[in-house]
């Protein structure tokens, strides 16, 4: 089954020391940067029931498979969906935490044009920090599209098993369907889980060339 695992872009614990009345640009892209992180925290608490759905779901798809019995295939299959649909609520959760958190980041955008030319460093990171978070965030977005696909493909599998006069070559068909969408987001999660470890790179990076006093926990 799936399992989809999401790094979380929190790297540091950082607080600002410095007592400047007048911000400058990379002070004022602080408190977004760090509040898209704490939204993305959220996502953590999800992963648990994910992780326990789609293994519950390959536990009871295996017993199917042992069974002769409809009436007992059926009561399986049934809380199989049951489970699917509730990965797809998750998941349409962590979406919206997604979403939240990509909105809360681009307010940067603006301050990291008005970094003074003077500052090349400065700059550069922090132009590479939009870069990476919108290659992340596209990643995203192709990730929880065949996700949320693949849940419909497991649903099809389960409402298969339970047919009485199913084939087996249609199941097994079906079956390798189910298995070619948990290669692709296999590859997407790991696409997504370098990404994230770029974009904290690209964070640590321009708060190290900021004019900021800053501790790093």
């Amino acid at each position: 089954m799936k399992n989809l695992y999401i790094v979380l872009v929190m790297v540091v614990t950082l607080i600002i020391l410095s007592g400047c009345t007048n911000e400058q640009p990379a002070e004022l892209m602080f408190e977004p940067l760090e509040e898209s992180v704490q939204i993305e925290q959220d996502i953590e608490t999800k992963q648990g029931p994910l992780t326990e759905a789609e293994q519950n779901e390959a536990e009871l798809y295996t017993e199917m498979l042992t069974l002769s019995s409809v009436e007992e295939i059926e009561l399986l299959a049934d809380e199989a969906i049951a489970s699917a649909e509730s990965r797809r609520t998750i998941m349409e959760e962590e979406y919206e935490l997604i979403e939240e958190s990509y909105t809360v980041f681009q307010e940067i955008e603006p301050h990291v044009e008005e970094i003074d030319e003077e500052e090349a460093e400065q700059k550069t990171h922090g132009e590479e920090l939009i870069q990476v978070m919108d290659e992340r965030y596209d990643v995203y977005q192709e990730l929880h599209e065949v996700y949320m696909a693949s849940i419909e493909d497991d649903i099809t599998l389960y409402e298969m098993a339970k047919t009485e006069d199913v084939e087996v070559e249609d199941l097994q068909a079906q079956h390798e369907i189910v298995n070619e969408s948990y290669s692709q987001i296999t590859s997407l999660n790991d696409q997504f889980n370098e990404l994230t470890s770029s974009y904290n790179e690209a964070k640590v990076a321009f708060y190290e060339a900021s004019d900021l006093d800053i501790n790093f926990e």
